[in-house]
């Protein structure tokens, strides 16, 4: 099935932006482990943050849904003897971060996930945790998921992760570590990627009670035994998701308002809302109505920019979406750890809007995908069918980018949104986006929205 998906010639009004799925995956993680109950105000609630709960409660906590809130029953510093089979899904976080709270179980866990996580890498945060003294076996192939954690302890001691793969290695071992018998030590070689994610992670854990300490560069860090304490907390709005709508929102003239922005955010994804700021788009918060407006004048997106995105990978394909109606030169580095997402998103996001009649080309730094330059132009001529790669970031990032396009587009991987954005087409409805569901070579059949 696809989604075609005609074009406008305006984008306006009013739209939600979703809550963050990365700060409502940690704080369930730390109710589950904290003893007593923890509440999650404005949650996140898609497929991935189901796929944590669900992981979390295979653990023995118990986790309520309520309207506007989670309720979490920690299990505190005593993992159970759970002997079971934990379902990651395509989430590298769950998986990353149960396969290393596994270490400390009394007994065997089996952690696994689907076709598109069993080919992602995982040999780093494996030998780490080998380092740590964790029992861990892949069961197919080898330091891949699935594996069997046989959950003989994590004793502590030193252990080695490299900076310019994947920051979620060093979360799961920080999750982790305060459970181990002894302190943990984690030293980075390389260079450091997505540090607001691990940023993110220190301030969960810090606010949790946790002994962590961090250097200034984020090379070494230093955890302490110690327990999560129970806490409210209140979740702000996911700027990865937010990129989608402000982008649209770049592409036409105009006014647009978000709601459910408060403004301050560890998340590196901010980095959004200076360069729009810097492509010409107009961004006012108003942190009293919790709202983001977006004035768009005629005659932006104009020049030559440069965006280093080291530490905002994940608005890497909605910048290619922005960057083709970009009236002069947009370049992109410091985007490598893309290669290693569900698909290849800067390799994927060039093939697609050369597809499209764009004037994209890929970067490579020492032979690694590192960014793209783009040189954009008024419009496209669309009526071209566009592949998520299996990744949903770049269907929503290439939906985007059709709305500007003469003709509709047909789209694969549009039922993937709900993995972080289930409202995804909800949004874009309100602003007259019309979309219905083709069979492949087919009339139209199911309108959508």
């Amino acid at each position: 099935m696809l989604l075609k998906v005609d074009p406008v010639d305006s984008f306006s009004g009013t739209f939600r932006v979703p809550s963050s799925k990365p700060e409502t995956q940690r704080a369930i993680l730390v109710g589950t482990l904290a003893e007593g109950t923890s509440r999650v105000y404005n949650d996140l609630r898609c497929d991935e943050t189901q796929t944590m709960k669900n992981a979390c409660r295979a653990f023995g906590a118990k986790i309520t849904e309520h309207d506007g809130f989670l309720e979490i029953e920690g299990i505190g510093g005593a993992l159970p003897d759970i002997r079971r089979v934990i379902e990651a899904r395509g989430s590298g976080l769950v998986f990353r971060v149960v396969t290393a709270l596994a270490s400390v179980l009394p007994s065997p866990v089996v952690v696994t996930g689907d076709a598109t996580l069993r080919k992602r890498v995982m040999a780093p945060l494996l030998h780490a945790l080998r380092e740590l003294g964790a029992d861990i076996e892949s069961i197919v192939d080898e330091d891949k998921a699935p594996v069997v954690n046989w959950g003989r302890g994590l004793k502590g001691g030193k252990c080695r992760l490299p900076g310019d793969i994947s920051s979620q290695f060093i979360t799961a071992i920080l999750f982790a570590a305060p459970l181990a018998e002894g302190p943990v030590e984690i030293e980075v070689t390389g260079e450091v990627y997505s540090k607001s994610y691990i940023r993110q992670t220190l301030a969960s854990l810090t606010d949790a009670g946790i002994k962590v300490s961090a250097s200034e560069d984020m090379r070494h860090y230093h955890v302490e035994p110690s327990s999560y304490q129970a806490q409210d907390v209140t979740i702000h709005e996911d700027y990865t998701s937010a990129s989608y709508l402000l982008a649209a929102a770049a592409l036409f003239p105009g006014r647009t308002v978000l709601t459910n922005v408060y403004g301050d955010s560890l998340q590196g994804e901010f980095a959004i809302v200076p360069i729009l700021e810097q492509l010409g788009v107009k961004v006012t918060f108003d942190r009293a109505s919790s709202s983001l407006t977006v004035d768009n004048p005629p005659g932006s997106l104009c020049g030559d920019f440069e965006v280093d995105v080291r530490d905002c990978p994940n608005i890497v394909p909605t910048l290619a979406a922005l960057g083709a109606y970009v009236q002069g030169r947009l370049r992109v580095t410091g985007g490598r750890l893309t290669r290693f997402h569900k698909a290849s998103r800067i390799e994927a996001m060039a093939a697609e809007l050369t597809r499209a009649g764009v004037d994209i080309e890929v970067l490579y730094d020492d032979g690694v995908c590192d960014g793209f330059e783009v040189r954009g132009a008024q419009t496209y001529p669309g009526g071209v069918t566009l592949s998520s790669w299996g990744d949903h970031r770049i269907f929503m990032s290439l939906f985007v980018a059709g709305l500007r396009m003469q003709s509709a587009n047909r789209f694969s991987g549009f039922e993937d949104v709900k993995l972080s954005f289930p409202t995804f087409m909800e949004e874009f409805t309100k602003a007259g986006v019309r979309t219905t569901a083709v069979e492949e070579e087919s009339a139209p059949a199911e309108t959508v929205g």
